[in-house]
């Protein structure tokens, strides 16, 4: 092999980098922690084209009450620093162009994230293989998919879950400090009563409890089996936590205060957590979501993947292929775009028999409509 050729086969260098802020409508309103409710979810998508004109999809979701990332500040930051730090940059040498993406600012991990995740894409286009390929490979034939619920009475949460049941999903999600919390308590009761003993049941709080409504909540649901309590308490309470941890009842899952390796360390070694929701805008792409999983997994401790409501197939795909190599999934996945009214692939990432098939093309493995982009940018 000549050195000429050698250089291009080691090298695809970044041309262009584009920004775009979207707006995509949910397939119904949602209601989330803190009694907030969400019909349309705000994203960055970011788009990187290579000299030889192959391009890379990466996503992120605006999250200003987890990340602190909104969608005008994502756009900016990409625009402003992200984008002419990357411009020229090797995307074959990704984990290293992962790292120094991390330094370029401080914080804005969604920005990042949409930014690494393109990287990704991109390299996995040009090298002809998967994304999870790059990681490493799959470990698992098969992902758990959760399906969450948050609709405005409980009611409608029955009829759901039911139904869902009925479409081969084995794990449902409830959406928690939201309503009374014995209400809460009355219907994750009744899940456990209609859908069974061998159906995957947890709860999400999105720091929306007391100390005082997280013991009660946890004391009426010991019983029906819950795989974890998500993010109870604020994400600052770690003496709150551990105390509840010490009732033993519930294993408790860690995630708006969980932002790197040394929150999920800090919260270990306090005994407040058994398990951590890992998020790519939450630690800045693919790789950082990749380590954090690997110490998580040292470190014993149950791991749970998942999106914000409300990206697309893109970000869906991008968090199934961690699911298919992350050393543990105890706690399953929770990809999003299944919730949306309209994607922005031609072939929606969809659960089959409460399982999404591990996306087999090259990159992300989906193929993005750019008319769709267009219809829903903002």
């Amino acid at each position: 092999m000549s050195s000429a050729v050698s250089q291009d086969f080691d090298q695809l260098l970044i041309r262009r980098v584009d920004a775009i802020p979207l707006s995509l409508p949910l397939l119904k309103p949602m209601l989330m922690g803190g009694g907030q409710v969400f019909d349309r979810s705000e994203c960055l998508l970011v788009r990187i084209e290579s000299t030889t004109g192959l391009v890379g999809w990466g996503e992120a979701s605006a999250a200003p009450t987890m990340t602190g990332d909104t969608l005008p500040g994502m756009l900016e930051i990409t625009k402003r620093y992200l984008r002419p730090f990357l411009i020229g940059a090797n995307v074959l040498d990704f984990q290293g162009l992962s790292q120094r993406l991390q330094r370029v600012v401080v914080g804005n991990t969604g920005a990042k994230a949409a930014c690494e995740i393109a990287i990704h894409d991109l390299a996995g286009h040009h090298l002809g293989v998967s994304v999870s390929k790059l990681l490493g490979g799959a470990v698992r034939d098969s992902v758990r998919v959760m399906h969450l619920l948050g609709n405005l009475l409980p009611e409608d949460d029955l009829t759901e879950a039911l139904e869902k049941q009925k479409e081969g999903y084995h794990f449902i999600k409830l959406k928690v400090g939201v309503k009374d919390v014995e209400s809460e308590i009355n219907i994750a009761l009744k899940l456990r009563e209609v859908l069974g003993d061998d159906f995957w049941l947890c709860a999400d709080a999105n720091t929306g409890m007391s100390l005082p409504q997280a013991i009660i909540y946890v004391n009426g649901v010991s019983k029906i089996g819950l795989k974890f309590l998500e993010q109870p308490l604020q994400e600052d309470d770690i003496v709150g936590a551990v105390e509840l941890a010490k009732i033993g009842k519930v294993p408790l899952c860690a995630d708006e205060a969980l932002h790197g390796i040394p929150q999920i360390r800090q919260w270990n070694d306090a005994g407040a957590i058994q398990g951590v929701n890992l998020k790519t805008i939450k630690l800045g792409g693919i790789q950082p979501t990749m380590q954090a999983a690997i110490l998580s997994h040292e470190l014993g401790l149950k791991i749970d993947l998942a999106a914000k409501l409300g990206e697309s197939s893109i970000g869906s795909a991008a968090l199934i292929h961690l699911a298919y190599t992350v050393p543990n999934l105890d706690w399953g996945v929770n990809p999003v775009s299944q919730y949306l009214a309209e994607d922005i692939v031609r072939k929606p990432l969809v659960p089959i028999l409460g399982s999404i098939p591990l996306p087999s093309g090259p990159g992300l493995g989906v193929d993005v409509d750019e008319d769709l982009v267009r219809k829903f940018t903002v």
